[in-house]
């Protein structure tokens, strides 16, 4: 593994767990718990002895269905989670990006909120404001910057976040699925961002359902499944193994369904 001196990111032999979900016990199981301690509801398990080394500047793909633990890793490296066991180093300024334009206001301007988005994450308002007549451009909302953030669509709202977000100074970018939103343009202009000079040495860690993004824009991807890491190396070589299992499981699923005769 990377030193973690020499890396970015340093994830080693993480584990986290949850208590279990109590809305899912009957009656029955709650009381038999009350009179068998030993009975009683193990922890979920989110991760399981994860480990992962990012250099500085490499771009990593985490890949994986619903619950494979994408969230709760990325959460982990941002310190909103303590790891249950574990440890996580990170050598320098770090962004988690989740839902664009979670924290804006309805009720007032453009440019408020895009006042307001900037200081979420740590950016000088002056600076902001000197960079308004590129972030409305990008968003393609030039002469609107007066208006109330309701007047405007979903996709534009989306758009006016991530051209924030282009401002953002930060060594390590932590992203949760939030280029989802928006359309394929949206989404080929975001592209366009990561490949401009400015982020060559950042690094960046992406969970995404977007495998041509992984293998296009990362070098390098990391597969969880139920909480562990079924591989991690080259991302073309490692969503091709993704993609190759879900298919077989679709496939095994599909003669299971014909062979119940439903």
């Amino acid at each position: 593994m990377t030193d973690p001196a020499s890396g970015a990111v340093c994830v080693r032999d993480v584990w986290r767990e949850f208590p279990p979900d109590v809305s899912r016990r009957t009656l029955f199981r709650v009381l038999r718990e009350i009179g068998h301690p030993h009975a009683r509801a193990e922890q979920r398990v989110a991760l399981r002895d994860v480990s992962l080394a990012v250099a500085r500047g490499e771009k990593i793909a985490i890949v994986g269905n619903n619950g494979a633990g994408k969230s709760t890793l990325l959460k982990i490296v941002a310190g909103l989670l303590r790891p249950t066991r574990g440890s996580v180093t990170v050598q320098g300024d770090m962004v988690l990006l989740t839902s664009l334009g979670v924290g804006m206001i309805e009720e007032v301007s453009v440019v408020e909120n895009t006042l307001l988005y900037g200081s979420l994450y740590g950016v000088d308002p002056g600076r902001m404001r000197a960079a308004l007549p590129d972030i409305l451009a990008w968003a393609e909302i030039t002469g609107h910057e007066h208006a109330r953030l309701k007047t405007l669509s979903t996709g534009t709202r989306a758009r006016l976040a991530f051209s924030v977000v282009r401002h953002i100074a930060t060594d390590v970018f932590l992203i949760d699925e939030a280029l989802a939103a928006g359309d394929v343009t949206f989404r080929a202009r975001c592209r366009a961002f990561f490949d401009e000079p400015v982020n060559h040495q950042r690094t960046f860690l992406v969970a995404t359902h977007d495998m041509d993004f992984a293998k296009s824009f990362c070098g390098k991807a990391l597969w969880l499944d139920h909480g562990a890491v079924q591989a991690f190396g080259a991302s073309a070589t490692v969503v091709e193994r993704y993609l190759a299992a879900g298919e077989q499981a679709r496939g095994t699923a599909e003669r299971l369904r014909v062979g119940s005769g439903s």
